[in-house]
């Protein structure tokens, strides 16, 4: 699972850390959003909320919604400089973020018990927990995958189906209602496979997010936090010295 990167993995082992990470990112965003009013998983929202702040003369809303694209940001840069560090076996890097991650989602529960605030920049402060460990997520997937899986946001995902929809669909009508001046179309190579199992987990991810988040409010977080920190003890038991390397 985690001892190749890029071409040398499987698209079998990508679906499936893919539809694990993105039900992950979706219930922490959804569940960031019913807690404290903020989409965590992308920067596109945060974005769109700073141009709007600034626009209506609220500097220090504007600089706050910044600050979560910083916070992303910081969050994939950080995933990186661990990653790549050649001292270090490649399982145990993608331990070390893993576990970082599952630090900053319990981080995010400790302070929202601690804190019990309504103010709006305060909520912010506590939403970068969140995008930071996005932003490591986000830039472990695409290492580790050699940018073929991203699993925090689904607008790039939906984009690739729709494009691979049509593929699919030029496919079957010159398979199957061929003419003499039509060239047999080649199949589509399966991506369609990767691209639901990420929609999907996602969607069923945020879903349970946003209802466990409803009943539970901030001990909800510990669930995406559990899971992250198992992926993370994977990944320090296929460091470990002796295993072998076809695991």
């Amino acid at each position: 699972m985690f001892r190749r990167e890029g071409p040398a993995r499987d698209a079998r082992t990508n679906m499936q850390l893919a539809a694990y990470l993105a039900a992950t990112a979706g219930f922490v965003n959804s569940g960031g959003f019913v807690m404290i009013g903020s989409f965590t998983s992308h920067v596109t929202g945060s974005v769109g909320r700073f141009a709007n702040d600034l626009a209506n003369g609220q500097l220090a809303a504007s600089l706050s919604a910044l600050s979560l694209v910083m916070a992303f940001f910081a969050g994939g840069v950080s995933a990186s400089f661990v990653l790549e560090d050649q001292r270090v076996r490649v399982p145990l890097r993608y331990c070390l973020v893993l576990a970082v991650e599952a630090v900053l989602l319990l981080g995010f529960v400790f302070i929202a018990g601690l804190s019990r605030t309504t103010h709006p920049r305060l909520l912010d402060a506590m939403a970068a927990l969140l995008c930071a460990a996005m932003g490591l997520q986000n830039s472990l997937v695409t290492r580790l995958s050699g940018a073929v899986v991203r699993t925090t946001h689904l607008t790039g995902i939906v984009t690739d189906l729709s494009i691979e929809g049509v593929r699919w669909y030029r496919w079957y009508k010159r398979r199957f209602l061929p003419r003499a001046s039509q060239p047999p179309a080649p199949a589509p190579d399966g991506r369609v496979a990767l691209l639901l199992a990420i929609t999907g987990s996602f969607v069923v991810g945020a879903a349970a997010g946003a209802i466990l988040t409803a009943r539970a409010s901030r001990w909800a977080m510990c669930l995406p936090a559990a899971l992250v920190g198992a992926a993370s003890a994977f990944a320090f038991y296929q460091g470990l010295p002796g295993r072998r390397q076809t695991e």
